[in-house]
């Protein structure tokens, strides 16, 4: 009898100690699936992606391993070094305009057109002093407060020379990769090039990353944050951006040609070669700009005497954002300044403030009798409202595609 007792008792515990075995490896597996799952779901949040090799057509490098670092709101003011500079105008947003056509020596031809002094505003809005760049693998570096996440560049240069920088400012909104993607395109066939693209958000974008990652376009991506001095008809629409890029070359360039072009613009390739060409200040037309249907210099026996522009304004140099190039050289010799805070006469007060003379200034695109340029406009898509957390949305591609979409915030942000 005891016997037996004992020959049950060792099973028992036998069985009892394969159940405690058992428990331990679930709890175990489960634990190690929740760190993963929180891993994966914070780097998802973060929006950082590092692998660790990415080959483009031209070789890539220089991406930091370790990603940018959070930074604070706080910090993405303007400096003092250009606060100077700002100027609240309050301009209307309708202006009659009686003075579309100017001619250096005060003559006017009147043409009576209602147009809006905003068209000569970029799409991108965003602040912050560009940070500094490395072409070797290295963590992300900052100066002044703000943050360059990565630089891609070429190994080998091409034989176009000299380097063409061009700045493209961007902010969140429903067609902002499609228009970074529709540039990009643009871009890629351009030799001996480098992108600086720079965003208005506090921490690298996922959207953004995601759409970089596949750009074979020689760049650097900067982080900015628009301003909350400006508001409304006062708030100068990608000033920030621009003068983070002008920094950024101030620091990285000692020759080139800067353009600024923004990404809801459209641009034949041919102008880039055109603008390679820049001793100082060049010039060329922008079509599709107000009422007029274009903008440019007005050029006689090879020299610009004057200005066709649908918004005069009083302005010396009435031209459009993306309707000028500088070299980088000549920027230099001028003290580099950076873009006033005036809405309205962003490129009014930075070509004045390099104190170049109209008659001085080169005609491009054959004595600018052709359009390369157009100032094109995408529709303005509304926020996407939410997908529904049904397996429908979780369970199927429409979770892949919810990553590439631009929602409508909650109420009460912006």
């Amino acid at each position: 009898m005891d016997e037996q007792l004992r020959v049950d008792h060792i099973k028992l515990c036998g069985r009892w100690s394969g159940m405690v075995a058992l428990f331990r490896t679930v709890v175990g597996v489960s634990l190690v699936s929740g760190l993963l799952v929180m891993l994966l779901w914070s780097e998802q949040q973060v929006g950082v992606k590092t692998p660790a090799h990415i080959h483009f057509h031209a070789h890539a490098r220089g991406i930091p391993e370790g990603g940018p670092n959070s930074q604070d709101a706080q910090d993405t003011a303007p400096d003092s070094s250009f606060q100077s500079l700002s100027v609240k105008f309050g301009a209307p947003r309708t202006v009659l305009s009686s003075h579309n056509i100017t001619f250096l020596g005060n003559k006017t031809v009147e043409a009576g057109v209602t147009t809006s002094p905003g068209h000569h505003e970029a799409t991108g809005q965003s602040s912050h002093v560009p940070a500094q760049a490395s072409h070797a693998p290295d963590t992300t570096t900052s100066i002044n407060g703000s943050k360059l996440v990565f630089t891609i560049d070429q190994s080998d240069p091409s034989p176009a020379t000299p380097k063409i920088y061009v700045i493209t400012p961007t902010y969140r909104r429903p067609e902002q990769v499609a228009e970074l993607t529709r540039l990009a395109q643009t871009l890629m066939l351009v030799p001996n090039l480098h992108w600086l693209v720079v965003e208005d958000a506090v921490a690298p974008t996922r959207r953004v990353l995601s759409f970089l990652d596949t750009c074979s376009v020689p760049h650097t991506y900067l982080l900015g944050m628009a301003s909350r001095r400006y508001k409304g008809a006062n708030k100068p629409r990608g000033v920030s951006n621009r003068n983070a890029g002008l920094k950024w070359l101030k620091g990285h360039a000692k020759e080139g040609i800067i353009y600024f072009a923004d990404d809801d613009n459209t641009y034949d390739y041919r102008i880039f070669q055109e603008i390679r060409e820049t001793k100082q200040v060049s010039m060329f037309p922008v079509g599709l700009v107000t009422r007029l249907g274009v903008s440019s210099p007005i050029v006689s026996g090879g020299k610009i005497i004057g200005f066709y522009d649908g918004w005069i304004a009083g302005r010396k140099f009435p031209v459009d954002m993306a309707g000028f190039a500088v070299n980088v050289k000549f920027y230099l010799k001028k003290n580099a300044p950076l873009m006033p805070y005036n809405v309205g006469f962003e490129e009014d007060g930075f070509l004045k403030a390099l104190k170049i003379k109209p008659e001085e200034i080169e005609p491009l695109a054959d004595n600018c009798t052709k359009i390369l340029v157009w100032h094109t406009r995408t529709v303005k898509s509304l926020p996407a409202l939410k997908m529904p957390d049904s397996d429908k949305v979780t369970k199927t591609n429409l979770n892949y595609l919810k990553s590439q979409m631009v929602f409508q915030l909650p109420y009460g942000l912006s």
